[in-house]
């Protein structure tokens, strides 16, 4: 079973180097303020709806803490509210310095390629798809089905794309716009790596044979091929879709010998 865990590890770091390679493109350009506010509103977007539904699951779940619900699992879940709210915090305050107006969630931006991201997921589990996105109200029945385990795991593997945005960022240029860009986004980089590193735990007791783990695999290189289209959006489409394609076939083939 190692050889099939090293095997998703590798994939999902040729994504993220892809990823990486997005988001480089964009800065290899001076950008102006009005492209970096485009930018960071779509990616604003992102770190606050991942509030609401971690609200919803911790209020469904409290009254199970111990009886059926670890109290590990549950202090897990509140660590990672208190994560994704202060990665919001973060850019809508780093988007108020940038514009110099005051920025509400109202003026935060979903994307169409992010709102296929949240279809292609679906195609996997609908309801941990919307779970996510805080467009159906948590129950316990849903938040702790056992059928998904495995669709599950490799959606969450995905989410943050190993933290590429965030290594990229976190090193660019200290002057300027991108300095509190640099600065803003290290710290969440910090936080969004422990997020991957927790997928990638909870695949190694589900992926038990090769059906297991082409299964995994197949999920990872749909949603991550979208996550390239969704990045690619978000900047301006520095890349055109052959690039894109390119990339995506490389990440693809890192799992061969």
């Amino acid at each position: 079973m190692k050889h099939f865990i090293r095997q998703i590890t590798r994939l999902a770091s040729a994504y993220r180097a892809a990823e990486e390679e997005v988001a480089r493109a964009f800065f290899k350009k001076r950008r102006t303020k009005m492209e970096h506010l485009r930018w960071l509103k779509a990616q604003g977007f992102k770190e606050y709806s991942a509030i609401k539904p971690i609200i919803d699951a911790l209020t469904v779940l409290y009254p199970d803490v111990d009886r059926g619900i670890p109290r590990r699992d549950y202090a897990e879940l509140t660590e990672k509210l208190a994560d994704e709210t202060k990665h919001a915090r973060l850019v809508m305050d780093l988007l108020q310095e940038i514009s110099g107006a005051e920025i509400t969630p109202h003026d935060l931006t979903w994307l169409p390629e992010d709102r296929k991201l949240a279809i292609v997921r679906a195609k996997y589990s609908k309801s941990f798809a919307r779970l996510l996105h805080g467009s159906v109200d948590a129950d316990s029945n849903e938040i702790g089905r056992k059928d998904e385990q495995l669709e599950r795991a490799a959606i969450t593997l995905t989410e943050g794309g190993g933290g590429a945005l965030y290594r990229v960022c976190s090193r660019l240029n200290k002057r300027g716009i991108e300095g509190r860009i640099a600065r803003a986004f290290h710290e969440i980089l910090r936080d969004e790596v422990e997020h991957k590193d927790s997928g990638a735990r909870s695949l190694v007791p589900l992926i038990k044979n090769d059906a297991s783990y082409r299964r995994a695999a197949a999920i990872i290189c749909e949603i991550s091929a979208q996550r390239l289209r969704m990045r690619n959006e978000q900047f301006g489409f520095p890349l055109n879709q052959d690039d894109l394609a390119n990339l995506d076939r490389r990440a693809r083939n890192a799992t061969n010998p």
